[in-house]
């Protein structure tokens, strides 16, 4: 079984939205293996001197015995156009380090950035990441139907920044525009992406 991983926001070496990490990882040991812990990431990370400046990303891989952390300097890679794909059998309820399924369905995307999958007619995430609409009152609405259950995604619903919704493919052109939100981006960190600059899939 692959490993599972936790990727996690380091700032000027403090350890960002540590909670929701925390939660996913104990549904994480408990659901797939039984283990019914309290892993507590702030004790287990130890950020390096060498990231303690600047943005890092911190991957620490699991399973049921094992653990260990990568740091990586990090900046955002611009996505300005996506592709909707098709998928009715992706399945990705937990942050494995495998990711073979998701990345045959980006090689689909053509010419564009990322992808958007839809699965039984709905939206659900793009590549990498969860996504936010913006409605035409200006709410940020999160799909309801999403893969992975994202510690950002649940950070902003929490904190009534994003609703979440049903929301099915025909539904994209009654929004004004998208953003893509995980561990590494935060709502404000890019620009919006036009509904426009999503590319309809074969």
């Amino acid at each position: 079984m692959s490993l599972l991983v936790e990727t996690i926001r380091v700032e000027n070496g403090k350890i960002l939205n540590i909670s929701f990490h925390n939660e996913r990882m104990i549904r994480s040991l408990y659901n797939i293996y039984g283990i019914m812990t309290k892993p507590e990431l702030e004790n287990i990370i130890d950020v390096p001197w060498s990231a303690s400046k600047g943005i890092y990303k911190c991957r620490v891989l699991y399973n049921d015995k094992t653990r260990s952390l990568e740091f990586k300097p990090y900046s955002i890679n611009l996505v300005r156009s996506l592709k909707i794909v098709f998928s009715d059998d992706i399945c990705y309820p937990y942050k494995y380090v495998n990711r073979d399924k998701i990345n045959s369905l980006l090689d689909k995307r053509g010419e564009c950035d990322d992808i958007i999958i839809v699965k039984y007619g709905k939206v659900t995430d793009s590549s990498c990441t969860n996504i936010i609409l913006r409605d035409h009152e200006g709410n940020w609405v999160t799909p309801s139907s999403f893969l992975l259950p994202g510690t950002r995604r649940a950070n902003l619903l929490k904190n009534g920044i994003i609703k979440e919704a049903d929301i099915y493919y025909s539904d994209i052109p009654k929004f004004t525009e998208l953003k893509l939100i995980n561990a590494m981006m935060n709502i404000d960190d890019t620009e919006g992406i036009p509904v426009s600059n999503i590319i309809a899939g074969a």
